[in-house]
């Protein structure tokens, strides 16, 4: 029996040690005795075994527990946090807390409770947070919160509260936030709010408390003096009607009021008492249409600087409706669609040489049908405001007169810092934006962006890859060497994206003589003609955008003196197809600081990798939407790179180089690579690619590690990665069957051909014995047997001769050690011309001919030169001319000798170069490559 018994006990031991082992919570820290346990997401429908006695924190969120025992916590006395929120909870038992004495946080949110029992919190003395948001409960005893004295926050929102009863909140001394917002709140009780002596803020915003006497009793909030913050928006949905009398004036603390009005709203003396009040906001649910000289008369006295009018549908403001409020510091007028702009400007007669932060006009008068001109009559009231920042975005405006804003010395125009006239319809005169530009105020910022002048037909060309209609955009070209911009000292943002339909070419050269604190410049869909321009004096910019241009003829020293430059917006600007291929690194060659790069949307299909190599701080690249088939930039140059945009090309698989490439950038930091809109293969090839793009770390459109692409099988079907993985054994399959089914093959007419062999050798054994020995005898020409290694051949005009003897022989002679003929270097004078260049190319090992314009303009060197090298080419010397074309080949007039040449050379022979293209360019170390190299 003892035994028995004995092993009954080891039995139940090894259960709870085993049961303990295999908890599914999660121990996240421990520190000085505190343990925070988290069992959230994990599904459960009963509470596990709570052993933890040292916890203070535990999570039991976002599971499915539906009860709770009435003693399930006793254990845990140490207990600080619990978080039951996001669970079914519909009822508790009164002891299910019990022992939780250092409680001190408890979240019963987003639950299903629709009651709580009496007593449910008296184990818990010690509460500091309590939320019952999002559950079901539709009353509140009288003593649920007895004896709770040390509570502070307290939310009851979205529930199904329909009277806060009296003295509900009585045993609440220290509460300072309560929230019963969106309930169904219909009324409050003359006692309510009694014991709430420390009160801070109040939401009971989003209910059905009408504005009336008797759903707020006089004297409801006599307990608030502390209140600071109160919300009551959202409850009353009545057009007419009054404030009720003796029920605010005792909130003499109020800070921050949002409620909701009617249409003709008039605060009285109830609200006289409000005067430490600086925020009165009417966003929630504004009904005022009309806006009269004493609607506001309540805070004259007050401290308001904030006053918010938000979808009120207000279509007349009085001219003295903002007389009395002398500490106004902002004036935000939104979405009021029926009233003209300039009747918004004429209400500010109140406000007349006060000292203001920001006056917002944001779509006001944008449903009107016609467009508004602001002249210097509706403007008058704002020029005497000293405000720091202005916006009127997205009303209707059509003109901004020249002296409606920039009177001189007028206390706006010397204010001004901020001013946003976006989203407009400005067109014609900009004078007075020009005068704001030009002046020498305190002007910082200024946007003027989306002016919205553009026909359909414009605004599609802008947006498209059709880069020809953008030619006809083009009005009036002015040649224009220089533009010196005045801009105010201060300016550190400069918007104008969209302000024009066309615009003519750029000068050569524009200036910012005093823009030394300018950091921000959009000139983005500005339809210019070209970007054939340099800027200066903009050496602290760091933001230029250019989206939407055309920029075919781009000035390649353009961005030469903007070296703080960290972020650039080439998008749409169509530009030469492979001007990033010979002439990219020029562009960005002094733009080491560069850290984002858009190129997106350009139709670009090549590129130089090396082009970006001194941008060592990019760490973000954009080539989406263009016709590149390989990853267009080495992106070992880019060790900080962290978001490359190849969506929307021609890729069709990343090389194994690639792909360690883009490993080594994930394994630094987090990296984001976009492929989607690719024609990706998914072949017997490319299998190695689908497994890359399952396993990488790198994240692939922003969907982690597992992003799903569409490919091509080998045989021309559409599927998916996903499917290619999930039927891996079957591709792999089929692919391995594929290559032994080749090597077989290739094995069976390996042994035809041995027989053919074989049979042939036996019928001519003779002759293929003397052919052998022929061949031993005769041995393939080699580099040391020629004098020299290149004799370079090249016309007689000045520029190509300082080409040959100056930069060619500075490369290949001082770099990479190269051998030259140089006939202006090497022939005697008086010497037989023909029978020079025939001893030349005798003793050169290879010949190395400089095509440009003026070579084949040259009737000697296009004629006789050209022949003798083509002579040169024998069956054991295949390689001996190299081709190195100056000019693009399509240019070049006709040259029939060396069409015939070219038949001869391999393409690998033939080389593109710029004239300008610097030492370190790979395309010098490729020719000497060329040149040295011996015959296999």
């Amino acid at each position: 029996m003892i035994i028995l018994n004995t092993f009954a006990w080891v039995a139940l031991f090894v259960a709870h040690i085993v049961s303990t082992a295999t908890s599914p919570c999660l121990v996240q820290d421990e520190d000085k005795n505190e343990t925070a346990v988290d069992c959230s997401h994990l599904l459960l429908t009963s509470l596990p075994p709570l052993d933890f006695y040292d916890v203070t924190s535990l999570d039991f969120s976002f599971n499915t527990l539906s009860f709770l025992h009435g003693s399930s916590f006793s254990r845990l006395t140490q207990l600080g946090h619990l978080d039951l929120s996001h669970n079914v909870l519909q009822t508790l038992d009164k002891q299910s807390f019990q022992g939780l004495r250092e409680l001190r946080k408890l979240d019963l949110s987003s639950n299903n409770l629709s009651d709580l029992p009496s007593g449910i919190f008296v184990d818990v003395p010690n509460l500091e947070v309590l939320k019952l948001d999002h559950n079901k409960l539709k009353t509140l005893g009288r003593d649920i919160f007895r004896d709770r004295t040390h509570l502070r926050h307290l939310d009851l929102g979205n529930n199904d509260l329909q009277v806060l009863n009296n003295d509900t909140f009585s045993h609440l001394p220290l509460l300072t936030w309560l929230g019963v917002g969106s309930n169904r709140l219909e009324r409050l009780e003359a006692g309510a709010m009694t014991g709430l002596n420390s009160l801070i803020s109040l939401d009971l915003s989003h209910n059905h408390l009408s504005l009336i006497a008797t759903v707020f009793p006089p004297r409801v909030f006599a307990s608030l003096g502390k209140l600071q913050v109160l919300h009551l928006e959202h409850n009353d949905d009545s057009q007419n009607g009054e404030y009720p009398d003796n029920v605010f004036n005792d909130l003499v603390s109020l800070t921050s009021l949002t409620i909701d009005t009617f249409s003709d709203m008039n605060f009285g003396q109830d609200f006289a008492a409000l005067r430490n009040i600086h925020t009165l906001d009417f966003s929630g649910n504004c009904k005022i249409r009309h806006l009269a000289n004493d609607s506001l008369e309540g805070f004259k006295n007050s401290s308001l600087t904030f006053l918010h009018f938000e979808g009120c549908g207000m279509n007349d403001i009085e001219l003295c409706a903002f007389c009395e409020l002398l500490s106004l510091k902002q004036l935000w007028i939104i979405d009021q669609h029926w009233m003209t702009p300039n009747k918004a400007l004429e209400s500010l007669y109140g406000l007349q040489f006060q000292n203001m932060t920001e006056i917002l006009l944001s779509n006001v008068g944008d449903y009107l049908q016609f467009l508004h001109v602001i002249d210097s009559h509706s403007a008058r009231f704002l020029r005497n405001i000293c405000v720091s920042s202005l916006s009127m975005v997205h009303s209707g405006l059509q003109r901004l007169a020249g002296n409606a804003l920039t009177v001189r010395n007028s206390p706006f125009l010397n204010c001004i810092e901020h001013a946003d006239f976006s989203q407009n319809r400005f067109m014609g005169d900009t004078s007075a934006f020009v005068k704001l530009i030009t002046s020498k105020g305190r002007l910082r910022t200024l946007s003027l962006q989306d002016q919205h002048t553009f026909s359909i037909g414009d605004a599609q060309c802008l947006v498209s890859q059709d880069f020809g209609c953008k030619e006809d955009l083009v009005i009036g070209f002015h040649h224009v060497t220089t533009i010196v911009v005045n801009t105010p000292p201060n300016l550190t943002y400069l918007n104008i994206s969209s302000v024009f339909p066309h615009f003519n070419p750029l000068p050569v050269n524009i200036t910012f003589p005093s823009a030394t604190k300018l950091e921000a410049l959009d000139l983005s869909y500005l339809g210019m003609a070209n970007c054939y321009a340099t800027w200066y004096g903009l050496q602290n910019l760091k933001t230029f955008n250019l989206n939407g241009n055309y920029c075919f003829n781009i000035s390649e020293t353009m961005f030469d003196f903007l070296d703080s430059l960290k972020q650039l917006g080439l998008s749409r600007i169509g530009i030469s197809p492979d001007f990033f291929l010979s002439r990219g690194w020029r562009l960005f060659q002094n733009l080491d600081r560069l850290e984002a790069l858009d190129l997106s949307r350009n139709n670009l299909q090549f590129a130089d990798p090396e082009m970006l190599r001194a941008q060592t701080r990019l760490t973000k690249l954009d080539f989406s939407f263009n016709r590149f088939q390989t990853v267009p930039v080495n992106v070992d140059n880019h060790g900080d790179l962290k978001m490359l945009d190849l969506s929307h090309n021609f890729l069709t698989t990343l090389t194994s180089s690639e792909q360690s490439a883009l490993d080594s950038l994930a394994g630094r930091h987090t990296f984001s690579l976009k492929l989607v809109g690719n024609p990706l293969e998914c072949a017997c090839y490319n299998l190695d690619m689908v497994q890359w793009l399952w396993h990488t770390s790198v994240s692939l459109d922003g969907e982690g590690r597992e992003a799903n692409y569409t490919c091509t099988t080998g045989s021309g079907e559409i599927t998916s990665t996903e499917r290619v993985m999930a039927q891996w054994m079957s591709h792999w399959r089929h692919c391995v069957g594929s290559q032994i089914f080749g090597i077989a093959m290739s094995a069976f007419l390996l042994q035809i051909l041995s027989i053919v062999v074989v049979f042939v050798t036996a019928r001519s054994w003779t002759q293929l014995c003397y052919a052998w020995k022929a061949v031993r005898r005769h041995r393939l020409p080699r580099r040391h047997n020629f004098r020299r290694d290149a004799y370079v051949v090249y016309s007689d005009v000045e520029r190509d001769v300082i080409l040959a003897c100056v930069k060619l022989r500075e490369v290949l002679e001082e770099i990479y050690s190269v051998r030259l003929l140089l006939p202006d270097r090497e022939d005697l004078p008086g010497s037989v011309k023909a029978e020079t260049i025939v001893q030349h190319i005798d003793h050169s090992w290879k010949v190395v001919l400089l095509v440009t314009r003026d070579f084949s303009q040259d009737e000697w060197a296009c004629g006789f030169t050209v022949q003798q090298a083509q002579r040169s080419i024998t069956d054991t010397m295949p390689d001996r001319v190299i081709v190195v074309f100056f000019e693009e080949p399509r240019v070049l007039p006709a040259m029939p000798s060396l069409r015939l040449l070219l038949r001869m050379v391999p393409e690998r022979n033939i080389l593109h170069v710029h004239r300008d293209t610097p030492p370190q360019h790979p395309v010098w170390k490729t020719l000497a490559d060329l040149i040295t190299r011996e015959q296999s």
